[in-house]
């Protein structure tokens, strides 16, 4: 089942993390970032240098920004939607919810809590716990 990726849309802004390359071979470090992020022609995750505003004062970095005209563009959906996918998809990388999980974990290990995310995250263990409940019926 096709998965769902967390994504920058365009609008708003967001509290998240950046992280800094290895001082050591930027081309091949940013060639691996963009072997993972872009998956598809036309690509749904597209680079982007954006502006950033740190405690330590502005950083320009690179990241990956949903591109509307891709092929995997879900746009807005519900988050109930959101978690029916999440809860049994798993791509190329591994089970959506503990993409998930990990996700909203090293958030809130970082002091950023996301209530849309910790939302998904309650509806997709509901479901998971329904589904193995009805496995053990079954």
């Amino acid at each position: 089942m096709p998965a769902l990726m967390l994504a920058l849309d365009r609008g708003g802004s967001c509290n998240g993390i950046a992280y800094r390359l290895p001082a050591e071979d930027h081309l091949g470090q940013i060639v691996q970032l963009l072997r993972r992020e872009i998956d598809a022609n036309p690509p749904t995750n597209v680079p982007c240098w954006i502006k950033l505003r740190t405690r330590d004062g502005p950083l320009r970095a690179l990241a990956f920004v949903a591109a509307p005209e891709g092929r995997a563009y879900a746009g807005r959906l519900a988050l109930e939607q959101v978690a029916h996918t999440l809860a049994r998809a798993a791509g190329h990388w591994g089970s959506s919810a503990q993409y998930l999980f990990r996700t909203v974990a090293k958030l809130e290990e970082s002091g950023i809590r996301d209530r849309n995310l910790w939302r998904i995250q309650d509806l997709v263990a509901r479901q998971i716990i329904a589904s193995t409940e009805a496995q053990r019926q079954g």
